[in-house]
């Protein structure tokens, strides 16, 4: 908790690129109270680190397209100055049929056919929109089929990945979904990648809570 006159001063700021790139964040300058409690956290969907001490000899690479870095100030005049660029990716993280989404509002539809139909692989669409606000997810148009043969059910699973937690839609119910924080992936299972439409909906922001 902090003392009297302290105020929390709590910043988030997210970086996104296109698939294919990666961010590298160098930190020029540094001046946290570590022992107060002051601290940055640099996450991602496949990294999560904290820091204070030693911040300005480091550079932080991340691993996929986007990187949210929060800082936590205690006391006045302190703070972190940051430089960022991107680069292609050394190794690939995503598969062809992925789509990353940034901005206010957009559209979402199921992924056409793959460039391969004999390897089968579950195509994702990620949504990342500005700090502190969330996502709504209006369906619009689906069809994934009728659930007799178990064995191949089609379904699309949500992700809302800052509250961890996962929601599977199957079948045609039309659904409005909300996220806790910024960050979403959609994930269509194989059966759905066809050449026709199976899948639309439109995602917007909405304030935070």
């Amino acid at each position: 908790g902090s003392g009297p006159g302290q105020a929390v001063s709590d910043c988030t700021v997210s970086i996104g690129r296109p698939l294919g790139e990666v961010v590298t964040v160098q930190v020029l300058e540094s001046s946290l109270n570590c022992s107060a409690g002051e601290i940055m956290l640099f996450s991602e969907r496949m990294m999560w680190r904290t820091g204070c001490k030693k911040l300005t000899v480091s550079s932080i690479n991340s691993r996929t397209n986007t990187l949210m870095v929060r800082q936590r100030l205690l006391l006045p005049g302190n703070g972190v100055v940051l430089q960022y660029n991107s680069k292609a990716a050394a190794k690939k993280y995503y598969q062809d049929c992925d789509v990353q989404l940034f901005g206010p509002w957009g559209e979402i539809v199921n992924p056409g056919e793959l460039p391969d139909p004999k390897r089968q692989v579950a195509c994702r669409t990620f949504i990342n929109v500005a700090p502190r606000y969330r996502i709504a997810i209006h369906a619009l148009y689906m069809d994934l089929g009728t659930e007799n043969n178990r064995t191949h059910s089609n379904y699309i699973s949500i992700r809302d990945v800052n509250a961890m937690k996962t929601t599977v839609f199957r079948g045609k119910q039309l659904f409005f979904w909300e996220s806790m924080g910024s960050q979403v992936e959609i994930e269509f299972n194989e059966g759905i990648t066809e050449d026709r439409v199976s899948f639309r909906a439109e995602y917007w922001v909405r304030k935070p809570r």
